[in-house]
């Protein structure tokens, strides 16, 4: 009985010291400041359930977004925007793209990227003719 009593007062004493840092792991929003909270506000919906990590990196851009440019600063809301409207599996699928992208050596990254960047001052027209496999030599 004594054994079970200590065992017993051993977990509740690990709980009691654990408890806090579970609590800080997933912190609420309205602990956000408020400038934290206007700049995170696209994400305001998924935040309780974020991980802690995520809610670090997170946080880290929020702490250096007032020294970007008003462009970079409005590429990131909108990219922040966009990210919030995914759907779990969505997020989940554009993270292995990233993690897969992250694989491939820099020189061939940065090929990627320009031909990316082409793809992209394409016209609406121009880039169905590409998904579609119509245009010629196009991929």
């Amino acid at each position: 009985m004594a054994c079970r009593r200590r065992t017993l007062l051993s977990l509740c004493l690990a709980l009691a010291l654990v408890a806090p840092a579970l609590q800080a792991a997933q912190s609420d929003w309205p602990a956000l400041t408020p400038r934290e909270r206007q700049i995170l506000a696209p994400l305001e919906q998924q935040w309780g359930s974020m991980g802690e990590e995520r809610q670090r990196r997170w946080l880290a851009l929020a702490a250096t977004y007032d020294g970007l440019t008003p462009a970079e600063q409005g590429r990131i809301r909108q990219r922040m925007t966009e990210w919030a409207a995914l759907s779990a599996r969505e997020r989940e699928q554009a993270r292995e793209r990233y993690r897969s992208l992250r694989a491939i050596p820099p020189e061939r990254r940065e090929i990627l990227r320009d031909k990316w960047e082409q793809y992209q001052s394409l016209t609406p027209e121009e880039k169905r003719r590409i998904r579609s496999g119509s245009a010629s030599g196009a991929k």
